[in-house]
């Protein structure tokens, strides 16, 4: 037979009114034949509602035995974090604080200064933003000489160093600098007699990451290397201007 104890310093049984003070324990236990005990018994009345209850308090005596409800995974390691939407791909930085690259259209190149050393010419080019919106750019600008009809003079310029950081340019005249070195005609391979070299009307810029190109005149009396083979031009990769 099912027999409760009571709670320390007495109290009412099952059905009547809450001790005072609330909150009392009430244990259960067994009762063998002609074993007798100070509490409360089953009546046959009852049997079947508080059955259902002790049923119940068991189970959660049981449940709380299992360990602490701390959140955590078998184990006792934390639960894995859920993963958010997918975003564009980025190297660090969430999608939202990823500037765009900067486009030729919203570009415009100048040539801020040369100065000559020993049979080269160092020309220092900036790219402005002319967008209301801030742009990146990173790495090396194509460059090359081209005549008054656009076709192109000489090999393209070599990448000289590394491509660096990327540099941000600000809306509404953000700039970016970057440096070309120009080897003298006459001091190359290929490059050595008077008709092997003409004038260049422009250098042609392509902006890192773009295919689109701007010009920017070249400086007057500047002589580019005719042969496609001849590399008279080096560049540097764009710094904050």
């Amino acid at each position: 037979r099912f027999f409760l104890y009571p709670p320390a310093g007495g109290g009412p049984p099952p059905g009547g009114a809450a001790p005072r003070g609330g909150g009392a324990e009430v244990k259960v236990g067994m009762v063998g034949r002609g074993e007798r005990r100070a509490g409360w018994w089953l009546r046959p009345g009852r049997t079947a509602g508080l059955a259902a209850a002790l049923g119940t308090a068991l189970v959660l005596a049981a449940a709380g035995c299992g360990g602490s409800d701390d959140g955590a995974g078998p184990g006792g390691g934390a639960p894995p974090a859920t993963s958010g939407p997918a975003g564009t791909p980025s190297a660090g930085p969430t999608a939202a604080g990823v500037l765009p690259t900067c486009q030729t259209s919203v570009l415009a190149a100048s040539l801020v200064g040369s100065e000559g050393a020993a049979g080269t010419v160092y020309a220092t080019l900036a790219l402005t933003n002319q967008s209301t919106a801030p742009c990146v750019l990173r790495g090396f600008p194509g460059v090359s000489f081209v005549d008054a009809a656009g076709n192109q003079l000489g090999a393209p310029a070599d990448r000289d160093g590394e491509a660096g950081q990327v540099v941000e340019l600000a809306g509404d005249g953000g700039r970016a600098e970057f440096a070309v070195a120009i080897t003298q005609p006459g001091l190359l391979p290929g490059c050595e007699a008077q008709d092997s070299f003409v004038e260049a009307a422009n250098l042609r810029i392509y902006p890192p990451d773009n295919t689109a190109a701007l010009l920017v005149p070249a400086p007057e009396g500047r002589q580019a290397c005719a042969d496609p083979a001849v590399h008279q031009l080096r560049v540097r990769a764009v710094t904050p201007g």
